[in-house]
């Protein structure tokens, strides 16, 4: 198992293509776990003496570090399905549908690349950038949405694996080949309508404060003009209050209205 996480370590894609070997290195540590019916000299099981007699057991540790640092840490379970039968000795696995259905879409696309590739000549060779992209648009196309939409649905993930083989067909499509994608011009139009948007949205606020900025200075200017308006003169009209009227014994009436 070791061995092969190494050689399939760059690009990483150990899920796919060690499967076989981790299940073997687990068989094993089932099977080493449970020799109970083999025993020692002094008759301790031989599972103890392997996992419980030593400070360090490195059978525990290889094991351990196996499933965590490679296997989990790739995110297999993601990709694969493992029906574990340890009694048995028959363990069965299978690929998850997502992953099953990514490797059918990758293997069109790349099939249709290797049918636009001219005979005797290196896939990679400037003479067939034309034909593999104008041909097998729509193959990359069909791998990249199951991706995406895969993706960016929270109840599915990907293994590692796949996320590094997407990774790398992305960058021969586009870094190496140069492919355009047939929804340049969607974007491009896309683009167009969010700056149309923006510049909308910015004139409509420009034109609010601009707005808003005149209406005050002219509110200012009134109340300016108010407070330098002379105070009125003249006779005021003046009610008497019905005290005085108390005081002198008189009656008030409306001629006695001083005007």
């Amino acid at each position: 198992m070791v061995n092969c996480s190494a050689y399939f370590s760059s690009p990483p894609k150990v899920c796919i293509n060690c499967i076989e070997e981790y299940i073997a290195i687990k068989q094993m540590e089932y099977d080493l776990k449970h020799l109970n019916n083999v025993t020692s000299l002094d008759g301790t099981p031989c599972s103890t003496v392997i996992y419980s007699n030593y400070l360090v057991s490195y059978n525990e540790e290889i094991t351990s570090a196996v499933t965590r640092q490679i296997w989990d840490a790739s995110q297999c379970d993601a990709c694969i399905n493992i029906e574990w039968g340890f009694n048995e000795q028959n363990t069965n696995y299978s690929f998850v549908n997502a992953t099953f259905i990514f490797q059918k879409k990758l293997f069109d696309w790349r099939h249709c690349v290797a049918n636009y590739s001219a005979n005797n000549v290196p896939l990679l060779s400037e003479t067939n950038y034309s034909a593999v992209c104008q041909n097998c648009l729509k193959t990359f196309d069909l791998l990249f949405d199951y991706y995406w939409d895969s993706y960016m649905n929270p109840d599915l993930d990907f293994c590692l694996d796949v996320e590094t083989t997407m990774n790398d067909s992305m960058n021969l499509w586009h870094k190496v080949w140069h492919c355009s994608e047939d929804k340049v011009k969607d974007r491009e139009h896309d683009w167009t309508l969010v700056l149309f948007s923006f510049a909308m949205l910015a004139s409509i606020t420009f034109f609010f404060y601009v707005g808003s900025y005149v209406q005050s200075e002219r509110s200012q200017r009134n109340l300016i003009k108010y407070s330098r308006m002379e105070l009125p003169r003249g006779v005021r009209s003046r009610l008497l209050s019905s005290s005085n009227f108390s005081d002198t014994g008189v009656n008030p009436s409306t001629s006695d209205v001083v005007l």
